[in-house]
């Protein structure tokens, strides 16, 4: 029999009422607010405390023995529901894989399935409730329900699962600073329900006429830290990306929202970038990143920084939308410096094309050594088979040495391809090289007793030795190429590279860039190589090497963009060939 509330039944029938019809709304509401992962489960629990609400709402004012029973059914089955319920959300918001597995399913819906089982058949075993029945004291006729151990265990199971749900949520969102409110909100609420539920059986004098479960008055608080999560967007992208991505990544990332609006930063990239303010334009926070990205791609993006507002640089921009169904929430963005990457890709860019123009150079310096073999000999085979028997011996001796001193130019050639072919793909390792001795070795080898060489400021430079040595061979060679009697040659270390001067012939300073170019020689036969080689080796230490066109008592090749340590109290020293 269902009773109109009493004055006293009246403000737990409004207050159950008010917490059924407070969680079914706030249910609602988050089911419109969001789709992202667990927002429906988070809907169902608190469409499943709105029937409980309901449930209780009745249970307050019935008291007819059967009617109570099936209501004390709905009660424990929408109890045990919710707890269920709460597991699911917390294992799907934080991403748990406990839900794929088939055990554990079965074993959440058989504990629903079960409760309602259990409850709905205590008349034939009263394993869940003792008993049920009316008492009249001083004239008021109240229920009495008497729990037996199977309400109890059911109750702690269902405890159990809500309790892990909660775990769940602290472990994940506690390591996420921005979700802290939402997390303390939305946990705090639920406590809040199942304390509640806890506290008719430690206060005694309790609701002694109406002895029904609080909990679903608690659900009110439950709605409340829910409608706070919502607005500390606990659903939101900061916390989807964070809980996926931002935690697990050391490259500096940036997620903005569906209007590009800076929400979260890590902390990489607030030490490699300004530290951007929370809401404010993408475009503003970080200007010269955002020049460069399009945020319709997903496919890496190369943005050059020019150090206004952040180190100078190359970098690599992932845009990685964000989204939520069907719903695209925003976008994360991951940086990652690829300046080192871009300058060796470049590097080797000019180094291959100087290697192609060599290669080119080389073959057309060969040709003419080629065309005047095959002429000579030509003229020698005409020559031998019109002699009949009688050779001019000056036309064969000069045919001869036409021949030979070709093939000797051929060889030249060859050895300067091999030269820089060897020194180009050698290691990219470097170290400190000792300046002075090296050039001392490479001057020991050339064993040329027309030149002298003085080391005037010595020490060490940073290099591949093996480039540096073909360098300074090449530079040397230039010299005794240039020269027809004795000459002098000075190298120096200087702050960011070296020199080397020679009293050897010039060349005109209007011819200064040539003579770095391929095919430029001074004088036949030249391999028409000369410091070409020297420019391709320097470029790929990332040098320049110049000529100085206001020395003109010889030539003075600088080379800059090295790092060097200078001794200063290393004295100037002689070296002949003959050392």
């Amino acid at each position: 029999m269902v009773l109109t509330p009493t004055s006293s039944q009246l403000p737990y029938v409004v207050a159950f009422g008010l917490s059924a019809l407070g969680s079914g709304g706030v249910a609602a509401w988050v089911v419109q607010r969001s789709d992202a992962r667990g927002s429906r489960a988070l809907a169902a629990v608190l469409a499943t405390v709105s029937l409980w609400g309901m449930n209780s709402m009745l249970r307050v004012v019935v008291t007819d023995p059967l009617l109570t029973q099936l209501l004390l059914t709905t009660e424990l089955t929408l109890g045990v529901a919710t707890a269920v319920l709460f597991f699911v959300f917390g294992a799907r918001y934080t991403d748990r894989a406990i839900l794929d597995w088939p055990p554990v399913r079965y074993m959440l819906v058989g504990l629903v399935v079960g409760t309602f089982a259990l409850g709905a058949t205590n008349w034939a075993h009263g394993v869940v409730w003792l008993a049920v029945r009316p008492e009249t004291v001083a004239g008021v006729t109240t229920l009495v329900v008497v729990k037996g151990p199977g309400h109890y265990l059911l109750t702690v199971l269902g405890y159990l699962a809500g309790l892990t749900g909660i775990y769940f949520l602290v472990v994940t969102l506690w390591r996420t600073p921005p979700a802290r409110p939402a997390l303390l909100s939305l946990v705090g609420g639920v406590l809040m329900m199942f304390g509640a539920n806890l506290l008719p059986y430690l206060s005694t004098d309790l609701l002694v006429q109406h002895p029904t479960t609080l909990a679903p008055l608690g659900a009110t608080f439950a709605a409340v830290g829910t409608v706070v999560a919502i607005r500390y967007d606990l659903f939101g992208v900061v916390i989807v990306a964070r809980s996926t991505v931002v935690e697990t990544l050391s490259d500096p990332m940036l997620v903005v929202d569906a209007e590009h609006r800076v929400l979260d930063a890590n902390a990489a990239f607030r030490e490699t970038f300004a530290d951007p303010t929370r809401g404010t334009a993408f475009a503003t926070a970080c200007p010269a990143l955002a020049e460069g990205i399009d945020f319709c791609v997903t496919d890496p993006q190369t943005v050059h920084v020019d150090g206004v507002d952040a180190p100078i640089g190359h970098y690599s921009v992932t845009v990685s939308p964000l989204e939520s169904g069907t719903r695209r929430l925003g976008a994360s963005l991951v940086v990652r410096d690829v300046s080192e990457l871009t300058r060796t890709a470049r590097q080797l860019e000019r180094q291959n094309q100087q290697l192609d123009e060599i290669a080119y150079s080389a073959a057309h310096n060969l040709r003419n050594p080629l065309g005047v073999i095959g002429g000579y000999t030509e003229l020698l085979r005409t020559h031998l088979d019109d002699s009949e028997g009688t050779f001019d011996a000056t036309l064969v001796a000069n045919s001869l040495g036409k021949v030979s001193s070709n093939a000797e130019r051929m060889e030249a050639i060859v050895t300067d391809l091999l030269r820089v072919t060897h020194a180009t793909k050698s290691a990219d390792g470097t170290e400190a090289v000792a300046f002075g001795d090296l050039l001392r070795r490479v001057f020991v080898s050339l064993d040329d007793d027309r030149l002298d060489l003085t080391v005037a400021r010595d020490g060490t430079v940073e290099a591949n030795y093996e480039r540096l040595r073909t360098l300074v061979e090449t530079l040397l060679r230039s010299v005794s190429d240039r020269t027809d009697g004795q000459a002098t040659v000075t190298a120096e270390l200087t702050d960011d590279g070296f020199a080397v001067t020679d009293t050897a012939m010039g060349i005109d300073p209007q011819d200064a860039e040539v003579f770095l170019s391929y095919g430029y020689t001074t004088k036949y036969p030249g391999t028409g190589l000369g410091l070409a080689v020297a420019r391709v080796l320097a470029t790929g230490s990332e040098w320049t090497i110049d000529i100085d066109t206001d020395y003109t008592d010889g030539l003075r090749v600088v080379v800059s963009g090295a790092t060097t340590t200078v001794d200063a109290d290393a004295p100037a020293a002689s070296v002949g060939a003959d050392d």
